[in-house]
Parts: structure tokens; sequence; C-alpha cells
């Protein structure tokens, strides 16, 4: 099979970038391991910039068919239980299951002209006049001047093309599903000493529970042993949790951090967590995933017009990447260095919560909706550290 563009990876990113590719008119194929609809691990929530960039593809009314949950703010949660609740400055973020988002996407992306082929693993890349992608059983190729590569942060393609650096030594997730959870749509996030928890409380009587967690819990302990020694170390959600019965095995995946290597290849380019993870504390995941897949997407159509494929002329993908997405990483670093340190954190929020103002700037920036500079500029920065003893800072 050969195409103007083979997207490896049926996420967000490579979804996104498929179609926006055959919507211009260009021959895409999209390429993904799993067979679909497939679990997959992850906290099930998009933010508000997520959302923007969702109903600019025509996708709310899809959103709202399958019981997506949609908040105007975030209730955060710290280490001695202090805690903010506030709306964020504009927009609403939505919780989802993930499975039923990739489904979305994806058959977007099949209306919008991608022939997509399901239960295709990537055993080897060969990039000449053209880029070659095979499965080694099958013996099945598939062919096309330009590859991008969107297959996840153990991305097989971008290791067979010797872009993908090192994972992150970070913390890995654990997660499921449970039933017994009243109430209407709630996002939730609780912060531990070096750890934290995500709650999806989706307003059907379900929940997602994902904790991010160091590595050293994993070793010697069944996910589930190691689902009960997260909870036990942040006691506000074991409280909560009391009631609540588990519906689904638990997912784990990782390692979970910041990272970053080279995007772009002679005729190939990275797009989501294949170009480089960022930790997912601060909610972004899915907004950066479609934002990435909308910047490769771009890049690509432009290079396929010149006819330039070479790693030079993709250049400017990873120019325009560092431009978009560079200080939002900076913002998201600073967020998680503050929001996990037991003698820091719960004074912060304390303040987040006498200073509303202060706590929907901290939501916009972290929601995608404002922009980094609404917390890292010297003024906000202030303002949030004033009253703090030096001891605690």
């Amino acid at each position: 099979m050969t195409a103007d563009v083979l997207v490896v990876g049926a996420g967000p990113a490579g979804t996104t970038a498929a179609a926006h590719l055959a919507a211009s008119g260009w021959k895409v194929l999209l390429a993904d391991r799993a067979v679909f609809p497939r679990p997959k691990p992850c906290g099930d929530y998009c933010n508000p910039g997520a959302t923007r960039l969702l109903a600019s593809l025509g996708l709310i009314p899809q959103l709202a068919a399958v019981e997506t949950g949609f908040i105007e703010g975030m209730t955060v949660v710290a280490q001695d239980g202090s805690r903010f609740q506030e709306t964020f400055p504009a927009g609403c973020g939505a919780l989802i299951r993930r499975e039923r988002l990739d489904a979305i996407l994806l058959r977007r992306a099949e209306q919008c002209g991608v022939e997509i082929v399901e239960g295709f693993r990537v055993d080897t890349v060969t990039v000449n006049d053209s880029v070659e992608v095979r499965n080694e059983p099958s013996g099945r190729a598939l062919r096309a001047r330009l590859l991008i590569a969107a297959d996840g942060m153990r991305s097989i393609a971008a290791q067979r093309l010797g872009l993908l650096s090192r994972l992150p030594d970070g913390r890995f997730s654990v997660g499921a599903y449970f039933a017994g959870i009243p109430g209407s749509p709630a996002g939730e996030l609780y912060l531990g000493g070096g750890l934290y928890g995500g709650v999806a409380r989706f307003g059907d009587g379900t929940a997602n529970v994902c904790l991010a967690l160091p590595r050293a819990l994993f070793r010697g302990r069944t996910p589930d042993e190691t689902f009960e020694q997260g909870v036990r170390a942040l006691p506000s959600l074991r409280e909560a949790m009391r009631p609540w019965t588990r519906e689904s095995p638990f997912r784990v995946t990782g390692p979970l951090g910041f990272s970053r290597h080279p995007v772009v290849g002679d005729r190939a380019m990275l797009a989501g967590d294949a170009a480089g993870q960022v930790e997912p504390l601060t909610g972004q995941g899915i907004s950066f995933a479609l934002r990435s897949g909308l910047l490769a997407a771009e890049s690509a159509a432009r290079a396929l017009t010149s006819g330039d494929l070479s790693a030079r002329a993709l250049r400017p993908y990873a120019q325009r990447r560092a431009a978009v997405l560079g200080p939002k990483i900076r913002m998201m670093k600073l967020v998680s260095a503050l929001a996990l340190r037991s003698r820091v954190t719960p004074a912060l929020v304390r303040r987040l919560a006498v200073h509303p103002e202060l706590a929907r700037g901290l939501l916009g920036a972290t929601g995608d909706v404002l922009g980094p500079g609404a917390v890292l500029s010297p003024g906000y920065l202030i303002r949030l550290l004033l009253g703090l003893d030096a001891h605690q800072a």
C-alpha cells in the first residue's frame, strides 16, 4: 500500500494529523498495532484547551453522545487535606473514557478520507526514495513519501529511525475504573510527597482513578498492592474512595516524565508522545497531543508541496513545535516541582484558596486557555509566594 503520508499510531496526535492532511487532499494511511476499540491507560481528562480544539474539529456533539462529563473547574487537594476549588477562566474541560475519545477521532479521520490499517505492528522502517514500514511475520509493507510517527512514548518507529532517546526515569501510573460514585461530573487532583492521583468523576456513577507513583512502589508488588500503597499515601483520596467498588482491571504504564529528543529525520517526523513526553500532573496530555498532531500536519503539507522531505527541510516543524510548546513545558516543570513538596504545597494551596484570581490563573495556564506567562510572570509568582516563610520556600 502506498500513500503520500503514512501515520503510525492512531491516538489523538496521529488521528488529528492524518485527518488534517487527508482533508487537505493528500493520500494518507494510518496504521496502528491495536484493533479498535482498545483500552488505553489514561486520566480520561481533556482540559479546556483540548476541548476547544475538539470543538474546532466539530466534535462536541459526538462527545456529548457518549456521556462525556463537561466540567467548569477543578478541585486540588494538598498533602494535609487543604484544598481549593475554582472555575476555569474560560471554556470547560471534558471527562471521557479514552477508548471513546480515540474511537471518535478515528471515525473522523476515516470520514476525512484516511485509509486505516488496524492490527499492524511496525517491525522495520526503511528510508530511501520513500519510507517503507514492514511487519515481519506477515511480510506486509506500507509505503509513503513521508512518515509521521505518533506511536507513543515507546515509539517503535522512532526507535527504528534512531530518533528516540532514553525514556525518563520517572513515575509509573496505575489506575482503574470504579463504581458507586454519586454526584455530577467533577475533576480532582490529589497531591502527595513525590506522587499524585487524579480522579475523573464522569457523572454516571463511575470514575477513573489514576495514580502516578515512584517506580520503587511497584517493585515486588502486584498492581492491586501498588495501588493500595499509593492510596494510603493520599489520605483524602483514600477517605473519598471508601464506598467505591472497582469495576475494571488495573492498568499500568510508564515511565512518566519529561523527555526530549530530535523530532525530524529524512522523510520522517515525530508527533505526540513519540516527539517527547510531558509529566501528566497538569492534565495537558491530550491538549499537547492534539496540538502536536496539527503542527505536524501543517508542516508536512508544506514539505510535501515543496517536494523536499529532507531532515533539513522538515526542521521548521521542530522550530515551530519548540516555539509553541516550549514555554508551556517550562511552566509545567515549575508547577510539577512545586506541587509535590509536602513542606511547601499545602501553604500554596491554602493561598490559592483565598485568592481565587491566582487559582483561576493557574487553572487557565494549565488548562491551555491562558498563556504560560499567566503563571511564569514575576508578578504572579511574587503574589503566589508572598507570605511563605523561608523555611517553607
